[in-house]
């Protein structure tokens, strides 16, 4: 919690565990939201160095904005590490501009090799699904109009046999390789596209589970 927090910060000890183990706090960036003087000056131990790590620095951390700079004010001598794979590097703004210079570069062939990282490999879909999605896709831009890509995108008429090209492809490619255990991640365009292939997915593969409100096949979809 908040109070927690705090309470934290004001203690000088680097460790509040009773097993003396060394410990790490993980906290979300929102706790600093109100609060700019978190630490005072007659809280601060010269015996104490506040290392924060801050990961995914390219998203969600606003220079403007409050979250950011009120936790630079908690303990102005704290060092500030930032973590992020995509670095901001525009004009308007760069992830360097805030958090200082890159300390280190891992990069993504480098994590290939070393077998962190499954390499990507791209396949084009079947010749019968490519020539369905575009059909989907053309009667949903004719329903929808000049409607944003992200709303074409997410609608049911173009999700649905999406969704089910891509079962069908990880199902066959279970037994192609003959390895059960493979698991599969679908990347989508927008969070409403990922709702909707979820809502699709429980409903048509996985129905035991339940979901807020059912969603019809994409043929019998009604428009609003």
């Amino acid at each position: 919690s908040k109070e927690e927090l705090l309470k934290n910060f004001r203690q000088r000890q680097a460790i509040h565990n009773l097993s003396g183990k060394r410990e790490i706090t993980v906290v979300n960036i929102q706790k600093f939201k109100d609060d700019t003087d978190v630490l005072r000056s007659n809280d601060y131990d010269i015996n104490t160095q506040r290392i924060y790590f801050l990961d995914e620095v390219h998203r969600s951390y606003n220079p403007t904005g409050s979250f950011l700079a009120n936790l630079f004010n908690s303990d102005r001598n704290a060092i500030l590490i930032g973590l992020t794979g995509t670095p901001l590097i525009g004009k308007d703004r760069t992830s360097k501009a805030t958090f200082g210079d890159y300390i280190h570069k891992y990069y993504y062939n480098a994590s290939i090799a070393d077998g962190y990282t499954l390499k990507l490999i791209r396949e084009d879909i079947e010749t019968s699904y490519k020539i369905q999605l575009k059909e989907a896709l053309r009667e949903v831009e004719i329903l929808k109009g000049d409607a944003d890509k992200r709303i074409i995108y997410a609608h049911a008429r173009f999700a649905e046999p999406m969704l089910d090209y891509i079962v069908t492809d990880f199902v066959k490619s279970r037994v192609r390789f003959g390895d059960h255990s493979i698991g599969a991640m679908v990347v989508c365009d927008s969070a409403d596209q990922a709702r909707k292939l979820f809502e699709i997915f429980i409903n048509k593969y996985n129905p035991s589970q339940k979901v807020i409100e059912e969603v019809l096949p994409y043929s019998m979809a009604a428009e609003p």
